[in-house]
């Protein structure tokens, strides 16, 4: 019992850490950046209203440090988004499935991943 405990208190942990995300990308220059709650469902919103047409079947892992190939078409942030998270400003971003992917497109590397909004 008292390992079962354990296990969800870690489970719970792990999913309040990722509520805030952290973003950074090594070797990059970059400042590791923190979006607040509050960033993350302004960026998914203006984001999700862009109502770019979503890729599915991708052959690489949308995740941190990710590199985006070269025939995949990365959109710039709006300026909405940009004034919701000025830290990205000038990246850009690509919607695969649920997701978007914000990426630094001199790298083509994923700097930040975040969940498309519900409320389209």
């Amino acid at each position: 019992m008292l390992r079962s405990i354990s296990i969800a208190v870690a489970l719970g942990l792990g999913v309040t850490a990722a509520s805030a995300q952290s973003v950074a990308e090594p070797d990059s220059g970059r400042k590791p950046d923190t979006l607040s709650l509050e960033q993350v469902v302004k960026l998914s919103n203006v984001i999700t209203n862009e109502n770019a047409a979503p890729l599915s079947n991708v052959n690489f892992s949308v995740s941190i440090d990710s590199v985006v190939p070269d025939q995949i078409s990365l959109r710039p942030l709006p300026s909405d988004a940009n004034e919701a998270a000025p830290q990205f400003s000038g990246d850009s971003y690509i919607v695969v499935e649920e997701l978007i992917a914000i990426i630094d497109p001199k790298t083509r590397k994923i700097v930040a991943v975040l969940q498309r909004s519900r409320s389209q």
